[in-house]
């Protein structure tokens, strides 16, 4: 008989063997368990739902709650991610669907949703996220802000940050995030990032940041530190996140798939990577190479039809 159990951390290991062994070749046992077993406390009491036949997983659903403080407001968060169910039971992959109906007062995110659950699950109210990126390129600096500095060290910067930065600091530290503090006068600015090496150009993915004002005004020197430091190629941010803000040296990157989200309360330019599987598991939004050959040949295909329908007439 067919059931469906939450997801609690007595269930990680037949998870784990059941599909998650086998599911990403750069995540191993402990990362896909700092998913699924998270830190920080929460009302819910659970990350997901599995589906079990005999004790057997025969499919799941990954959710991390969270909350947020946003415009002066605590805010319920949960992001879907890791919706797998064995060939077999695809029939009973809706039973998964069940719980999420009855998320009262969620804002619900999938940033990492395969075509099949776009259908489903715009039927079910969610609406597209734009997954793309702003590329910050390397840029030359004719001077340096003598008013900033920058420290990578983690004891050093926990002790400066105000109580929900520094929760967002603890809250990810399983997860090997970069943690950069910019002081800038009295004031600072907590930058969270993933260094990315999923994507044939290995990348800085900046995810948070505390004070917007400080970070346009110095990013000149935090893109160069950042670049400098990991050998990346450039640095991203979501576009979404930073459409009012001024970027010299940049360009928006297309994104081979949107992501998902369904809320009463909240607009995309509000909603960002924290607490999910994309800062979890340092996961790429970036197209793959073989999605950028797709494209280049589908543009060379469509080029080639256009010349031919011109020489018929």
């Amino acid at each position: 008989m067919v059931t469906l159990e939450r997801i609690e951390s007595s269930l990680f290991t037949k998870l784990y063997e059941s599909f998650l062994i086998d599911d990403d070749p750069l995540s191993d046992e402990q990362d896909w368990r700092n998913v699924f077993d998270y830190r920080w406390d929460t009302e819910e009491g659970h990350c997901g739902y599995a589906l079990l036949d005999d004790g057997q997983v025969v499919g799941m659903m990954g959710m991390v709650f969270s909350e947020r403080y946003i415009d002066g407001a605590v805010k319920k968060f949960c992001n879907l991610h890791t919706w797998w169910v064995r060939e077999d039971y695809r029939g009973r992959s809706l039973l998964l669907l069940r719980p999420i109906l009855n998320l009262d007062g969620y804002t619900i995110t999938h940033f990492t949703p395969c075509d099949t659950v776009r259908a489903v699950t715009k039927r079910l109210g969610f609406k597209r996220l734009s997954t793309q990126l702003r590329v910050l390129l390397p840029q030359f600096l004719t001077r340096t802000s003598e008013e900033a500095t920058l420290t990578y060290d983690e004891q050093t910067i926990e002790p400066k940050l105000i109580e929900y930065d520094k929760t967002i600091f603890l809250n990810h530290q399983p997860y090997g995030c970069g943690h950069l503090l910019v002081n800038h006068g009295d004031e600072y600015c907590y930058v969270l990032y993933t260094f990315v090496v999923r994507h044939w150009l290995p990348y800085c993915h900046i995810h948070y940041i505390s004070n917007r004002a400080i970070f346009e005004k110095t990013q000149p020197v935090i893109r160069s530190s950042l670049i400098r430091k990991h050998n990346a190629k450039f640095v991203g941010l979501d576009a979404r996140r930073v459409s009012d803000m001024s970027f010299p040296s940049s360009f928006k990157f297309w994104a081979p798939g949107d992501g998902l989200y369904k809320s009463a309360d909240m607009k995309p330019e509000q909603i960002d990577n924290l607490y999910s599987d994309v800062v979890m598991l340092k996961l790429s939004v970036l197209p793959s190479a073989r999605s950028q050959l797709a494209r280049f040949a589908g543009r060379l295909s469509s080029a080639r039809l256009l010349r031919a329908e011109r020489r018929r007439t």
